[in-house]
């Protein structure tokens, strides 16, 4: 059923009805969502009671996905309210069935916004789920072999010494989300914040999740400090210059992680 070759294969609505979840369901509309990820599918399957996410699994390409992992943490993070419950999940052939969170993707943040939004991360970092600990030296071999041209090589350089001047800090490990971009995170009616999309998640430093929030928002400097408040309730330069570092980080890997996607 699935090919797990990307961007070559979707679903038509008779397959998706004739999923064994939905079959004693009656389904009023399938609807192929605008947004969509580069590793994934994503339907919204409506019926008379609920609505649902259908998420199809077309490329495991990209280093550091579990998909197994990814089901494990979002019933995990749902339990603490951070996520949409998953309903059903089918490794062998490719997809899980999520419920559909009714709310929107802000693209701005308001002091209240972003607080709410760190209550809900530090959630997800005290999540007590096992797994080994990401290797961003793993993924600087794996670019090194994929991506020859010269802006990728000249990232990979600043990328390395990025990592060794990171480590003369210590590190502060926990499950991290890895992929806290706009599309992301919901906020619903209520102010609540609904974190969506798990299948990097594993261990990491927590400022990689925080560094991500901060260039995906563009935070400028004051409103930084005002992130490493809420989280840490306290303010130093020493983190700020962590998290500064792990802001570069971050952004030389999206480069990179979009070139070996292209």
């Amino acid at each position: 059923m699935f090919s797990g070759k990307r961007n070559t294969y979707m679903l038509d609505k008779n397959q998706i009805k004739n999923i064994s979840f939905f079959k004693n369901k009656n389904i009023l509309n399938i609807e192929k969502l605008k947004i969509q990820g580069l590793c994934n599918i994503n339907y919204k399957i409506c019926t008379k009671n609920q609505s649902y996410i259908l998420r199809v699994f077309k490329s495991n390409k990209s280093v550091n996905i579990s998909r197994n992992f990814e089901y494990k943490v979002q019933k995990k993070a749902f339990y603490k309210k951070v996520s949409s419950k998953v309903y059903y999940f089918d490794l062998k052939n490719g997809f899980l069935i999520n419920k559909f969170i009714k709310g929107m993707h802000k693209y701005n943040l308001k002091n209240k916004d972003l607080k709410a939004l760190i209550k809900v991360v530090k959630k997800i970092h005290n999540l007590n789920i096992k797994s080994k600990t990401y290797d961003f030296f793993k993924d600087l071999k794996h670019y090194s072999k994929n991506l020859k041209d010269l802006q990728s090589k000249k990232a990979l350089k600043k990328l390395k010494k990025e990592l060794i001047y990171l480590s003369n800090f210590d590190k502060n490990l926990a499950l991290c989300h890895h992929d806290l971009n706009v599309k992301n995170i919901i906020f619903t009616k209520k102010d609540k914040v609904k974190i969506i999309d798990w299948e990097y998640a594993g261990v990491n430093d927590i400022y990689f999740d925080l560094a991500t929030i901060c260039s995906e928002y563009k935070l400028n400097k004051t409103r930084e400090k005002l992130l490493l408040k809420y989280y840490f309730n306290t303010y130093s330069k020493r983190k700020h210059k962590k998290l500064l570092s792990y802001k570069k980080v971050y952004n030389l890997l999206c480069f990179l992680w979009l070139n070996d996607n292209l």
